[in-house]
């Protein structure tokens, strides 16, 4: 499977990058990558000069796709040049869900997303092909009647509630299990694969996910990932100072022992959710 990332975070697209290859190994599928491409400007340029033989190896299969890019929407992309290779919009905002249906999309995902939320979207990709393909048999209504069925959903998901976030974590303590409020919580941070969580009176726990499916399972207007070490509360913020290279340096409360760094890929969101934006 040809894929062609649209994504102006280096974090965010080597995290999309990780989550493709697991379903590569899962499902048993060869996952090439056609690289990365940051700005509006760019992609234009790529599919302009886009073989028109579908035939061609370098023709991407799907098209993962952050709607803000480094120089504007991906949709300005859209409405100048004529693509039609499935879509996956990854993004932040559910704002654009309707108007991505109508870019040859096949699913809106909104981050933090998980691995399953990878998985259901190449799965009814899959269909979708192997509806095109089989079209014409007229033994195929099943396969028609599930493409249909997948089409309903993929619409009425725009009009359906947000999904719900994890309201607790149930913790292992020695030989013994704790139950402990997401709201008592103020951040998370991974040394190696150790992901600590610690609460608001200063006690520490160790979390038994990795820090990339714990992100999927909390509200993003609540806890946000800084960097691949830190996903914190707001309310965990004592300060925030500018850093070197444009990244942001930040105390927390309890206090943390090390430095906290927000990336330069992720400080302009960063920004924004501190703001309520």
């Amino acid at each position: 499977m040809n894929i062609l990332i649209l994504e102006d975070e280096q974090e965010a697209a080597h995290r999309l990058t990780t989550l493709l290859e697991r379903y590569g190994r899962e499902e048993g599928v060869t996952m090439r990558f056609l690289g990365t491409i940051e700005s509006v400007q760019d992609a234009l340029a790529y599919f302009q000069k886009l073989p028109t033989d579908v035939t061609n190896a370098d023709i991407p299969d799907v098209l993962f796709v952050d709607i803000h890019l480094a120089d504007g929407s991906s949709f300005e992309v859209f409405r100048h040049v004529q693509i039609d290779i499935p879509v996956i919009f990854t993004t932040a905002y559910n704002e654009y869900a309707l108007h991505a249906f109508k870019v040859h999309s096949i699913a809106y995902l909104l981050k933090p997303f998980g691995y399953a939320d990878i998985q259901a979207a190449l799965r009814k990709l899959a269909m979708q092909k192997q509806f095109f393909q089989e079209n014409n048999n007229t033994r195929n209504n099943a396969v028609l009647d599930d493409f249909r069925a997948a089409l309903q959903e993929a619409h009425f998901a725009t009009q359906q509630p947000q999904k719900r976030f994890k309201t607790r974590f149930l913790l292992s303590v020695g030989e013994t299990m704790t139950i402990v409020p997401t709201k008592d919580i103020r951040y998370f941070y991974a040394e190696g694969k150790i992901v600590s969580i610690v609460l608001e009176n200063g006690r520490k726990y160790i979390a038994e996910d990795a820090l990339e499916e714990i992100e999927s399972v909390l509200n993003p207007s609540e806890f946000f990932r800084i960097s691949r070490k830190f996903l914190l509360r707001a309310e965990s913020i004592a300060s925030v100072e500018p850093y070197f290279n444009g990244r942001l340096a930040l105390k927390l409360l309890p206090a943390f022992s090390g430095e906290v760094i927000v990336s330069r890929e992720r400080v302009k969101e960063c920004k924004a959710w501190l703001e309520g934006a």
